[in-house]
């Protein structure tokens, strides 16, 4: 019998702020009840993916609905909103680290922003965005 198997490799992100892409949400009975497993692919960093959990509570100062608007943009509440309307969505993700009942350091998903929106009428820019860098003026020569 021959086989060959994938690896993933485990990499823990320092806490900050990352652009991410929503690739799956699911329900999951854990110790807690049932709860939304949120899992986010950080392209930026080699898809690097990264987990968030929420309860499944409908209200509008809920974490879920938090989360959706966020990926979303708007969210009807006549019609609410479902896994085909966030997933493939794009956000930035705060993560923090944590360590695991097992001692494991892991990333967890804190807070969902909205993707940042591009200036207007400005242009990609290849070389990256340097607005958040610190402007340090050098002393005259």
């Amino acid at each position: 019998m021959s086989f060959r198997m994938q690896v993933r490799v485990e990499r823990v992100l320092e806490a900050g702020v990352y652009d991410a892409v929503l690739d799956n949400i699911e329900e999951k009975d854990t110790k807690k009840g049932e709860r939304l497993m949120w899992t986010f692919r950080i392209p930026g960093e080699d898809d690097t993916t990264v987990t968030g959990w929420s309860s499944l509570s409908p209200s509008t100062k809920a974490k879920a609905y938090n989360w959706a608007l966020a990926l979303m943009g708007e969210i009807d509440p006549k019609k609410g909103w479902g896994p085909e309307d966030v997933i493939g969505g794009t956000c930035r993700v705060v993560l923090d680290t944590y360590v695991d009942g097992q001692s494991v350091e892991k990333n967890g998903v804190d807070k969902i922003l909205r993707p940042k929106a591009p200036a207007a009428g400005a242009e990609e820019n290849p070389e990256g965005d340097f607005e958040d860098l610190p402007y340090e003026p050098k002393a005259p020569f």
